[in-house]
C-alpha cells in the first residue's frame, strides 16, 4: 500500500502500554508535479484523520482506550518547501483531535 490508496491504511501499530495508535503513510512519489503530490498526500491524510475520528479501529483493537494517536510519513524522495508548509499547517490542525504528524526521510 501507498499514499496513492486514499482508502486503505498502509500500516498500524499500538504502543507497549496501549495507549498511543500510530498509523503509517508511504510516500514514494518523486515531486515533478507538485501540486498533484500534494493533493494525494492532503487525501491520504484526510482520509486516516477520518478513521481515527470514526473509530475505525476500534474494529482491529476493540479493548484497547487510546489517548493519543500519530501519523507517520515515510517519504523516500525528501519534502518540498510547499510540502513542509502544508504538513505544518496540518499538524496544528490534527493537534486538535489528539493526533500528532511525525515525518521521517529515507
Amino acid at each position: 500500500m501507498s499514499v496513492v490508496e486514499s482508502n486503505k491504511i498502509d500500516a498500524m501499530g499500538k504502543s507497549k502500554e496501549k495507549k498511543e495508535l500510530s498509523l503509517l503513510i508511504t510516500d514514494h512519489l518523486e515531486w515533478e508535479n507538485e501540486y498533484e503530490h500534494l493533493v494525494i498526500l492532503q487525501d491520504k491524510i484526510n482520509s486516516y484523520l477520518a478513521f481515527i475520528e470514526s473509530k475505525q479501529y476500534e474494529s482491529t483493537y476493540p479493548q484497547d482506550n487510546f489517548e493519543s494517536f500519530v501519523i507517520e510519513i515515510h517519504f523516500q524522495h525528501g519534502m518540498t518547501d510547499n510540502c513542509l508548509k502544508f504538513l505544518e499547517t496540518v499538524a496544528n490542525q490534527a493537534e486538535e483531535i489528539n493526533v500528532t504528524i511525525k515525518v521521517e526521510m529515507e
